[in-house]
């Protein structure tokens, strides 16, 4: 099971006679709040309708939640609603994974994301991340944001982004406030001062496409409190960033990235046409995820970048009939065939082997030295080898 958090619009219906609560795409306008959901993933291969595509999600129960107080580990979680039930939940899943199987991924994703493709790219991330036995990711923290689902409403996309990076931080807010109440020392029923141990893995968060411009809004609304400056993040991943080349650079808020992270990647591709048509047509500077910062001495120390650009050609598996197949090229609004490498070369964190396992081995924290498949560029820059 994984956890979806969104500011999408969530509406009452009746189905099969009972009222449920149901995220829905008619109003794409960010929520100033968000709401939480499970998400069970369908079997691997199978493409359900859009109907059975949303049925994989329960939406929890709202409650505006104040502190987190009253959380205790043993405490029932079936009975809490909102923030409460998933903070806890995800806290004993982690406890309770094997070493090396307990890590969580909270992933923000791009733009022009229906609720139904965003669902689709979260049963991606599961069997490429989740069921990967190289992978250290137990579960997935999803953010969706009401993308408009439509390459000609970029602009208000970039609106939109903004808005719910800012949502985003008072989501961080509650994850701060959790942290801080939940394993606060407190006084048992026999007098004795204990606290909930550490579960021993990692957060790690990633962000693909604009939803690094999410996350670059959701650092400039927590940067200047001091209360925010806790280091909840193992690894953070920016995947063909849609960026300006110089957001990495002093004065930026991504440049402060690192202060939440043990460590930063960044990956992209010369050859991303999607970030060329965002560099051409949408925006004044260089995109991130396609050249790489303008000065790799200007980025924040633990950074590293990762060019893919010597990648090439359709991997073998993608050949089939692959169901993402067609939700990508929604986003791109291109024919589903003839855009495969297109494809491949903005979303090479779910398609190319050689990218899935770098990912792979940066979650696990290995050295940036000793990742195998890299070729040493110069300081901080490795380029990936073709498998």
């Amino acid at each position: 099971m994984h956890w979806i958090i969104t500011n999408r619009e969530v509406k009452r219906r009746r189905i099969n006679g009972k009222l449920v609560e149901v995220v829905t795409d008619r109003k794409r306008q960010p929520l100033p709040t968000f709401r939480v959901a499970t998400f069970e993933p369908w079997q691997r291969g199978t493409d359900p309708n859009d109907d059975k595509v949303r049925n994989a999600v329960t939406v929890v129960p709202d409650e505006d939640v104040q502190n987190y107080n009253d959380l205790r580990n043993e405490t029932d979680s079936t009975s809490l609603r909102s923030s409460k039930r998933m903070f806890l939940e995800v806290y004993n899943e982690m406890c309770n994974a094997p070493a090396n199987r307990g890590d969580t991924l909270f992933f923000l994703h791009g733009f022009n994301y229906s609720w139904c493709d965003a669902l689709r790219h979260l049963q991606r991330l599961h069997e490429i991340y989740v069921e990967n036995p190289k992978s250290p990711i137990g579960r997935i923290m999803y953010f969706t944001w009401p993308s408009w689902g439509s390459l000609r409403k970029y602009k208000s996309d970039q609106r939109i982004a903004v808005e719910s990076g800012q949502l985003l931080g008072r989501v961080f807010a509650k994850t701060v406030q959790f942290y801080r109440d939940f394993f606060e020392p407190k006084r048992d029923s026999s007098g004795n001062i204990t606290a909930p141990p550490f579960c021993g893995h990692k957060i790690h968060i990633a962000a693909h496409s604009m939803g690094n411009q999410v996350l670059e809004e959701f650092l400039r609304s927590i940067i200047a409190f001091d209360f925010f400056r806790l280091s909840v993040f193992g690894q953070a991943i920016m995947l063909a960033a849609d960026a300006d080349w110089t957001a990495l650079e002093q004065g930026q808020p991504l440049h402060q990235l690192p202060e939440f992270a043990d460590r930063l990647h960044v990956y992209n591709h010369k050859s991303d046409d999607a970030l060329r048509v965002s560099e051409w047509t949408k925006n004044a500077e260089k995109r991130l995820g396609r050249c790489g910062p303008k000065d790799l001495h200007k980025i924040p120390a633990r950074s590293i970048v990762v060019d893919t650009s010597n990648l090439r050609g359709t991997p073998q598996a993608a050949t089939s009939n692959d169901p993402f197949i067609r939700t990508a090229a929604n986003v791109l609004e291109r024919d589903d065939v003839s855009a495969r490498e297109r494809m491949f070369d903005h979303w090479g964190y779910l398609h190319r082997p050689e990218i899935v396992a770098d990912i792979c081995q940066v979650l696990l924290e290995t050295s940036a030295s000793r990742i195998s498949n890299r070729d040493f560029r110069e300081q901080r820059l490795y380029r990936l080898k073709p498998a």
